[in-house]
């Protein structure tokens, strides 16, 4: 690659964080209260909330992290697919419900949702704000680790360096706008990733013929002397089946309760607009996954043919990009980034949240607006260099790192908002119990991986299942078991009525 042809993909990637900067600064004169700035502004439609939705679930844990994973072990990640209609789902299982809620008194996040339909139960309140931190910076670590590599691959640069650069922008245009600059800028950004995932998915099927020459590529000497594994193409890839069913539960179950569906299904402007906004969401998101597909099996078949050599799973999305002359790497590029932006800035905004609104009202304290704002900021600024320091000890790939944090993030929100909201014999005590276990599990799993990693620890776990779909069965069972056992609330009339949806 030329060094002209670097410093105009250089460009394109600025220009769409310049641009993503601008609407944020734009988005502030539309912050007319704090509650608009934590989110509870009900003021989009649905196309600007399945943009953002897909933006912010996609992120650079599917755009970077997904091809990598399909690369290396093919077929095992194939099942991903399934995040497109989990999006409708969710929406039908638990969207008219949420939304619903957040008509009844000031919603701004999910703590707010969690007071109203567990009587502002504190401990529920305390353990959910811990969890949804702990997955922030995790989740957070792979938009930083997705950034690095895309200059890495450009440039002989520092890659925390720039990462920094990057977030220290996107922090700044965060904390002036909130969650309203959030969903615009996410928008603008989900709008990137859907055409360079047109423009991928057509580029596939013209470099490769289609599945079938990408399956003789890799079965044949050739594939064999690349040093593919050619089992990458069976049922279950070249992993064992359950990591395929864990991949499977993960977008399938996850996508229902993550931050980033819930928190948009509250700034809904019409709860009538629900089916349309499910139609977009399902819709881009499916642009998005089979352009994953695409890129990590043009990966293979590239790399069978000879024609790319790929060292590093993560830069299989680079390599492709490159292959494809420059009109792809200036949109391919680019949409790299609009992910990792996208999802940070929610992820950052929801830092904000816990820190200044929820941890605090779980402890009894009442902060005013302004001080609340003015937490908030700091917050995200402190998350950000966390996830920075997490990625760089950690050293995952960024698809690993992504699923840590998915992972989290479903055992922490499935309890409350999902059997929290579907049934109403879910008990306080019986949530708060299954919080409480999935805080624990979630911090022993992390710290046996990092114990592994650094060869500290050789233990492994039963069937060779992730960690983080024993911490998801365990505050599932858990929260199930003690509202059995418990009495469940008295609810507000309002709060039946919403359930009852």
């Amino acid at each position: 690659m030329s060094e002209s042809v670097k410093y105009l993909i250089l460009g394109s990637s600025f220009l769409v964080l310049a641009i993503s900067f601008a609407i944020g600064v734009w988005a502030k004169k539309k912050v007319t209260s704090p509650e608009d700035f934590f989110g509870g502004a009900k003021i989009f439609g649905p196309l600007t909330v399945g943009l953002a939705t897909m933006a912010a679930v996609g992120s650079a844990f599917a755009v970077v992290g997904v091809p990598g994973l399909v690369y290396s072990t093919g077929n095992t990640i194939l099942l991903f697919m399934f995040a497109a209609p989990a999006f409708v789902f969710s929406y039908l299982v638990i969207g008219k419900k949420v939304r619903g809620m957040a008509e009844i008194g000031t919603v701004a996040s999910l703590g707010d949702l969690s007071d109203l339909r567990f009587n502002r139960h504190r401990g529920i309140k305390l353990m959910l704000s811990l969890m949804l931190f702990i997955g922030c910076a995790m989740y957070l670590s792979a938009q930083v680790a997705a950034c690095a590599k895309l200059f890495e691959n450009l440039f002989d640069w520092n890659q925390w360096v720039i990462s920094a650069v990057i977030f220290t922008i996107l922090i700044a245009y965060t904390v002036l706008s909130g969650e309203i600059g959030g969903i615009l800028t996410q928008a603008f950004q989900g709008l990137v990733i859907v055409v360079a995932g047109l423009i991928f998915i057509i580029s596939f099927f013209a470099v490769t013929g289609g599945f079938g020459p990408v399956l003789e590529a890799i079965s044949g000497p050739r594939g064999e002397a690349a040093g593919l594994n050619t089992e990458a193409m069976t049922a279950w890839g070249s992993l064992p089946g359950v990591y395929s069913f864990a991949w499977v539960m993960l977008p399938t179950l996850g996508i229902m309760c993550q931050p980033q569906v819930l928190t948009r299904m509250m700034m809904l402007r019409d709860p009538r607009d629900m089916p349309q906004l499910s139609i977009y969401a399902t819709c881009t998101n499916m642009v998005a996954g089979l352009m994953v597909m695409a890129v990590g099996y043009c990966a293979i078949y590239l790399v069978a043919n000879g024609t790319v050599t790929i060292s590093d799973p993560d830069k299989a999305v680079f390599k492709v990009a490159d292959y494809l002359g420059v009109v792809a790497q200036l949109f391919v590029y680019p949409a790299v980034l609009a992910a990792a932006l996208s999802t940070s800035s929610l992820f950052l905004s929801l830092a904000g949240n816990i820190v200044s609104r929820d941890l605090p009202g779980s402890l009894g304290l009442t902060f005013a607006p302004a001080t609340q704002m003015r937490a908030s900021r700091i917050a995200m600024s402190v998350m950000g260099i966390l996830a920075i320091g997490f990625a760089a000890v950690s050293g995952d790939m960024v698809a690993i790192l992504g699923t840590y944090g998915f992972g989290t993030l479903t055992a922490a929100t499935f309890p409350i908002f999902i059997i929290g909201f579907l049934w109403k014999g879910a008990s306080s005590k019986g949530v708060m119990i299954g919080m409480l276990t999935a805080l624990v599990t979630t911090i022993g799993g992390v710290a046996i991986e990092l114990l592994k990693k650094y060869d500290m620890s050789g233990f492994d776990w039963p069937g060779g299942v992730p960690w983080y779909v024993f911490v998801m069965t365990a505050s599932v069972s858990v929260t199930i078991f003690a509202s059995l056992i418990t009495t469940g609330d008295e609810l507000d009339s309002r709060v039946e009525m919403a359930l009852d949806l």
